[in-house]
């Protein structure tokens, strides 16, 4: 039995995009990490270490590398996710926070983190 179309559960007329707005969701939070940087600035600002430590608890134990990291983070600064904040202050002090348009993001994130913790993603990539 068919489920509700995409359509139906939007209510949009997607004849007139251009870029469909899923595909350009996957090319701005694309990668391998950046939905998970997304969900440890939603409980505010962290500074580079703390969150290089919380990917590695959310990846299976896989620990990012720092070129890496900066460049997720790099990435979601240049689209407007998130606040790179420098201090003038040695030993260097940066921390990263959510801008408005990051914020908005968190509740479409958290509805992917609810399905995750169904399991379902686990049993898909087969890592049940």
């Amino acid at each position: 039995m068919a489920g509700p179309t995409f359509s139906t559960l939007t209510g949009l007329d997607m004849s007139h995009i251009r870029l469909c707005p899923a595909i350009a969701f996957d090319q701005i939070l694309g990668g391998r990490y950046k939905l998970h940087i997304l969900c440890v600035l939603s409980d505010g600002p962290q500074r580079y270490g703390a969150i290089g430590r919380s990917l590695f608890h959310g990846s299976l134990g896989r620990p990012i590398t720092p070129r890496l990291l900066s460049r997720e983070l790099r990435q979601l600064e240049e689209r407007g996710l998130i606040d790179r904040k420098a201090y003038p202050v040695v030993p260097r002090k940066v921390e990263y926070s959510l801008t408005d348009r990051g914020r908005a993001l968190i509740p479409i994130v958290a509805e992917i983190v609810r399905w995750g913790a169904s399991g379902a993603h686990e049993e898909i990539l087969g890592i049940a």
